[in-house]
């Protein structure tokens, strides 16, 4: 399992280049955003509801909660990003925990023998009750993994129902970060008429959102080796 030693991991970095490169050449896709949103407006209110049901299909089978997150951005904004996600990734995250104690228990187990430093720490979560869940959904590990460990753990529901929510610090940025992608992307297509106002504030409420997330990840971090001390080497 990955540590948060790195005060802005590759994955960021490749993110910030991706972003100036939709600064820089995004014209050449700008054309094509009216037909995406013509595409996602003629969906109506089917449009979220194919997007949940999808998450809630493809999220337990290991489909990157990354993956998601960037879409819900593009797709429907900030808000309506997230208020089609974040339900959704919620819902998700119980149904795979109930099938983890329940139907797949035993396949859960034999994973996380597979993967002993996860094991250590999800063991412990037992007895840190909605606290220690809490703790581990700051972690960005994928989502699903961890809720069929939690399941297999013991974990009881309750617990998940008040630490769930967690997860939210660590998605957000990402989730931010497909809404940016389509403004950015927008921008260009006009020659940047606007970029000093939108473009930077834009910018600048992205780095707010990483950079705070990165600090929880890594103070949470801290707290979960204390209670469950695991190696530095990637599970």
């Amino acid at each position: 399992m990955r540590t948060f030693h790195s005060p802005l991991p590759l994955g960021w970095v490749a993110a910030a280049v991706a972003l100036a490169l939709l600064a820089w050449q995004g014209h050449h896709l700008a054309h094509r955003l009216p037909q995406f949103e013509q595409m996602i407006e003629g969906l109506g209110p089917w449009g979220p509801v194919a997007f949940c049901a999808a998450l809630l299909l493809l999220q337990p089978l290991f489909v990157p909660d990354t993956l998601f997150a960037l879409a819900a951005g593009a797709a429907f904004g900030i808000a309506g990003g997230s208020a089609c996600y974040f339900p959704a990734m919620y819902v998700m995250c119980l149904e795979t925990q109930w099938l983890g104690s329940h139907l797949l228990k035993a396949r859960v187990l034999r994973l996380l023998e597979s993967r002993p430093q996860l094991g250590a720490v999800i063991r412990a979560a037992p007895k840190g009750g909605a606290r220690f869940v809490f703790m581990v959904r700051l972690v960005p590990i994928n989502q699903a993994l961890v809720s069929y460990a939690l399941g297999a753990a013991g974990v009881p529901l309750r617990a998940a129902l008040a630490g769930n929510p967690a997860l939210f610090t660590h998605t957000f940025p990402t989730l931010y970060f497909g809404a940016a992608a389509v403004h950015i992307t927008r921008m260009a297509g006009t020659g940047h008429q606007q970029w000093e106002r939108d473009g930077i504030l834009l910018l600048l409420g992205l780095g707010v959102c990483v950079l705070l997330g990165l600090q929880i990840q890594r103070r949470a971090w801290a707290a979960i080796t204390k209670r469950a001390p695991t190696k530095n080497a990637g599970t």
